[in-house]
């Protein structure tokens, strides 16, 4: 894992470890897992190989080269246009649709929404992921919102 995925993973579990109403828990795989303390809203329809965690908010995922972050909320809780311009305020990261292959050396996110649940993904990699500013008012703000929404 080089230095920018280490100094911004860094960044991305002191926000997620001071919300009071989460948790992160190191995976086996390596992934870190976003936890609600309470089950998420939509646990009851999560498919089985989902179930090992019924308050899974999300993941963080370390890569030699990029961070992916994976965040679920309920649905019509955000909509797309409010998560671009908190997710992609530069508008420097690639969009690409839910079913789009989405690159394996570019920077990317998109919106994914069901009837149970939506979610964020967001890969950054290079420099995007050199640049990218998790310390934001807004996007703190925003996580703060996903993770108090379980209570």
């Amino acid at each position: 894992m080089n230095r920018s995925v280490m100094k911004q993973m860094g960044e991305v579990l002191d926000i997620f470890n001071s919300m009071p109403n989460c948790t992160v828990e190191e995976q086996e795989d390596g992934r870190y897992l976003i936890a609600s303390r309470n089950p998420v809203l939509w646990s009851d329809s999560l498919e089985k190989k989902d179930r090992t965690s019924l308050h899974k908010i999300g993941y963080i995922t370390p890569h030699k080269a990029s961070l992916g972050l994976y965040i679920d909320f309920p649905h019509d809780y955000l909509d797309v246009d409010r998560a671009e311009d908190i997710i992609n305020p530069e508008r420097t990261l690639m969009y690409y649709a839910p079913g789009v292959k989405a690159p394996t050396v570019k920077s990317w996110w998109r919106f994914r929404s069901n009837e149970q649940f939506d979610s964020i993904h967001l890969v950054l990699r290079k420099i995007e992921l050199d640049l990218y500013d998790f310390k934001r008012e807004d996007w703190i703000e925003l996580m703060k919102e996903i993770t108090e929404v379980h209570q």
